[in-house]
Parts: C-alpha cells; structure tokens; sequence
C-alpha cells in the first residue's frame, strides 16, 4: 500500500519542485540549433562554487561521515517543503530508521554547497554510510528493486 502512495505523491508534486536545469538545456540546444547550422564545437566547464577545503565543504562532509542515513532536502522531515522531499522521506520513513535531515534552505550555502559536493544538481540528496545514492527518482526506482532496502539494513547494522 505505500509504494502507490509514494509514487502519487511524486507524481503530484511535480510541479510544486521543478528541475530548472533540464527545461534550460533543451531551450539553450534548440535555441542554437535554430541560429546556427554549424555543431557546437567549444564547452565551458562547469565552475564549482567551493573548493573542497571550503567551510561549507569541510562542513558537508563533516555531516556525511558523521550520519549514517543523512537527507539534505527542502525542508525538515516533519514539514518538507518540496514533494520530492517529502517522496524522499516516506521511502527513508517506511524502512523504520532514524535518519538525520538538513534543511537546504535554511542555509544557502549548503543549499548550493552540496550540489557541488555531491556534483548533482538537485535536491533531495541522501547519502547511506557515507556515499551519495541520489536523488528521489533513483530512490524510488532502488526502493521497487529492494536494493534501498539493503543498504539501508547496513546502515541500520552499523548504527548499533
């Protein structure tokens, strides 16, 4: 019973939280492909805000080693703010576990921050034992296979 009800919510709250970084690329590519006929032969790359000794690096970092079920999400997990946050904290909630929340936007430097330090661009983000695992959409698609579930046992394991 909660896997339709996870799944409604993401699909209803889709646009309370949009993803602004894919409507602009498809924008930007289609915008160039109607002014020029030549491929784009130059890329920028992608400029990181804080380097990786950076406070609010050393600060995120401190967060992931030290939590062994951590969410940076919109919002707390008892009042998320964005439904993909909330998709994200039932899944983590279903499994029984405690697991630590920040509140990306109380701090815009987190906020940002762990974009970077994870080098993905959207929130939520949740990290087991240290290693980032996604976002929403990869959490409902590992929580259908089960293999969510298992890590989330290690971590239960290595809580005790």
């Amino acid at each position: 019973m909660i896997r339709p009800i996870i799944f409604a919510t993401a699909l209803l709250s889709s646009a309370s939280c949009t993803t602004a970084f894919a409507p602009a690329a498809t924008a930007v590519t289609t915008q160039q492909q109607r002014t020029s006929s030549s491929p784009i032969t130059s890329l920028t790359p992608l400029k990181l805000s804080d380097s990786p000794d950076s406070p609010t690096q050393l600060k995120i970092q401190s967060l992931v080693d030290d939590n062994p079920v951590l969410l940076f999400m919109k919002g707390s997990k008892l009042f998320p703010q964005c439904g993909f946050s909330n998709t994200a904290c039932q899944i983590l909630q279903s499994y029984n576990i405690d697991f630590e929340s920040v509140d990306v936007l109380a701090d815009e430097q987190i906020r940002q921050g762990v974009k970077d330090f994870s080098q993905w661009p959207t929130i939520p983000q949740l990290y087991v034992c240290g290693e980032f695992v996604g976002g929403s959409d990869i959490m409902i698609e590992m929580y259908q296979s089960g293999e969510l579930g298992e890590m989330i046992e290690k971590a239960k394991a290595d809580m005790v």
